[in-house]
């Protein structure tokens, strides 16, 4: 149907004759002997010149050409010109030349669209958007998107093949297992009641491929979460799924280190530097008060153990330069709601939390009730020798606050604080962080095991999953005291977002079962669930690990998309729905008759 593609023209096809087919757009009659229409397809544009003194039936033509509804597909035949000098706009070497059509077929006459893609301004909601999903890949932002990560992923599975690693897919019909979030139940009619799973992630499987002896392996694999979402959420979702065995942590981080370069010097053309820095976990919540910081600015976060004497207390403060001074009592809102709604969600780690100006007479906001307030009891005169510890000045906005130490702090609220901070002194030009900047880096030394609860009894959660090994040194105080154990954890962090996690892998059977039994105190039918993996460790199983990096926010921050949905061709809206397949749907009675199901209309009550 077609010689070439519109975007492949350029000067050196002048005065050949070729054959187009695409979207028609812009048509413009500009007289009864000239018209002009603007041609798209998959690759590019290019303008077509209808002229009566060079088209056959011309008329005809013409009249054909002016019925065409938009994003209407024909098929042209013609010559390519070249266009005046005068015409010539934009670097695009197509705009250099045009077809001078001989002869016009439509393909399919395009019905009234209900939204018009390639005018961004008058673009609809996104719910609409996602109705018709099919017009909105249309636009130019998306269909770049999907092709970087087409172009992404082919680098990806050319990195791990030329490193030695085996793509083997694993199953997406699993079983229920207690690893962390929700999942999709899938029944079957094997027997009555019993129901598949569908992974959060391959973890099981590719430990299992490990004992099986395959040394290195990867997978682009979809995984599956019903769970709720958000910006970089989707109930599915893509990861690059790595495992290797007889490797330290510093081998795997070198492994993704290389892919990392190879990505972004193949997609951006930019050459990025390792090794990554490295932080601890301690270090990245007590500076930044985050596990995942952005180390683009500066905003450093202060512990003040002189404000308390309770050893289970942490004392910190935040300082913002000039804060005091730059932001008005409207801008100081955010800051204020967001230490409401912390106080107001009752998070137990934080206790009291204040902002106070700095001024030559002193600090604003100091109320009884105060952390501040309580330590100046004993002096009042303190205050100057605080504000010198922690570089403050007169015109600054300092918060302060405590928390329990006996709660892992992944995200604090002077973590929060800071991160709005640095938005807003973005928006008001007093903070330059470089679009091309790329701050990578690893956060190590996790906690093994945390408590959510402000109680030195409270049981302990795995930090991240149950599999992840403890520190050759803390392996002791797992039988003794597993609260301080740190892991064998790292995640890889980029301004900001945490674009994976991984860890070497308990690969000791009777480890394993310690952890499940003793720390973790699963019970007996939880730990009944993973004796494959037990079995499979007790059966000459070598030491391993592996990591996953989340695709879908690899690609969002490769084509700087806000949301993880303009990266996915068909993603799902912001309440989990597919609202051009019209998914989730209700099963006919039939259906749930045949699986042995029965629909509750109403929540049971407690």
């Amino acid at each position: 149907m077609r010689t070439h593609t519109c975007g492949e023209l350029s000067a050196q096809h002048v005065g050949q004759r070729v054959e187009l087919c695409g979207w028609a757009q812009n048509t413009r009659v500009l007289s009864n002997t000239l018209v002009f229409v603007q041609l798209r397809d998959a690759f590019g544009s290019v303008q077509l010149l209808a002229e009566h003194d060079r088209m056959p039936a011309f008329t005809e033509q013409k009249r054909l050409l002016e019925l065409l509804s938009s994003d209407s597909l024909i098929g042209v035949s013609g010559t390519v010109i070249k266009r005046p000098a005068s015409m010539v706009k934009g670097e695009s070497q197509a705009r250099e030349i045009e077809l001078l059509v001989d002869r016009v077929k439509v393909l399919n006459h395009a019905k009234p669209l209900p939204f018009n893609p390639h005018v961004k301004a008058n673009l609809p909601s996104e719910d609409v958007r996602l109705a018709n999903r099919h017009l909105d890949l249309r636009r130019s932002e998306l269909q770049n998107n999907i092709r970087v990560r087409s172009k992404a992923t082919m680098t990806i599975r050319q990195f791990m093949d030329n490193n030695g690693f085996v793509d083997i897919e694993t199953p997406v019909l699993f079983k229920s297992t207690p690893e962390g979030a929700r999942e999709f139940l899938v029944p079957t009619r094997i027997d009555p009641g019993a129901c598949y799973a569908l992974p959060q992630s391959p973890q099981q499987f590719k430990q299992m491929l490990m004992a099986a002896g395959f040394d290195r392996y990867y997978q682009i694999a979809r995984c599956f979460r019903d769970e709720d979402l958000r910006a970089d959420r989707q109930p599915e979702f893509t990861q690059v799924d790595i495992e290797m065995s007889f490797v330290s942590k510093e081998d795997i981080q070198n492994v993704l280190e290389g892919l990392i370069q190879r990505v972004w010097s193949q997609i951006k053309g930019i050459e990025i530097k390792a090794p990554f820095r490295r932080i601890t976990f301690a270090e990245a919540t007590s500076k930044y008060g985050s596990d995942k910081p952005d180390t683009r600015f500066g905003l450093e976060i202060v512990q003040t153990p002189q404000l308390t004497a309770d050893v289970h207390t942490i004392a910190e403060v935040l300082v913002i330069p000039s804060g005091a001074q730059s932001f008005s009592t409207k801008e100081l809102a955010p800051f204020a709601d967001l230490i409401r709604t912390s106080q107001a969600n009752g998070e137990s780690k934080v206790r009291n939390k204040r902002m106070h100006k700095i001024g030559d007479q002193g600090a604003t906001g100091i109320s009884k009730a105060t952390l501040l307030a309580r330590w100046l009891q004993v002096d009042n005169a303190r205050l100057p020798e605080l504000l010198g510890s922690i570089s403050a000045q007169p015109g600054d906005l300092v918060f302060v606050s405590e928390r329990s130490s006996r709660v892992t702090p992944a995200n604090t609220t002077l973590g929060r604080l800071r991160t709005l901070a640095a938005k807003l002194l973005q928006e008001k030009g007093m903070l330059d962080i470089s679009a091309d900047r790329f701050d990578f880096l690893w956060v190590e030394e996790f906690p093994l095991f945390t408590r959510i609860v402000d109680d030195d009894k409270a049981q302990l959660s795995a930090t991240h999953h149950p599999f992840t090994a403890p520190a050759k040194d803390d392996l002791p105080l797992l039988y003794t005291d597993p609260a301080k154990v740190h892991g064998q954890h790292y995640d890889l962090v980029l301004n900001g977002v945490e674009l994976g996690g991984g860890s070497i892998r308990v690969h000791d059977p009777e480890v394993q079962e310690h952890i499940f039994k003793n720390i973790l105190c699963l019970s007996p039918q939880v730990q009944a669930s993973f004796g494959h993996l037990v079995t499979a460790l007790g059966h000459g199983c070598p030491p391993h690990g592996g990591i996953a990096l989340g695709l879908d926010r690899l690609v969002a921050i490769l084509t700087d998309s806000a949301s993880l949905r303009d990266v996915i061709a068909f993603p799902k809206s912001a309440n989990g729905r597919d609202l051009l397949m019209h998914a989730p749907a209700s099963a006919t009675p039939e259906q749930l008759a045949e699986y042995g199901i029965a629909v509750r209309k109403t929540p049971p009550a407690h």
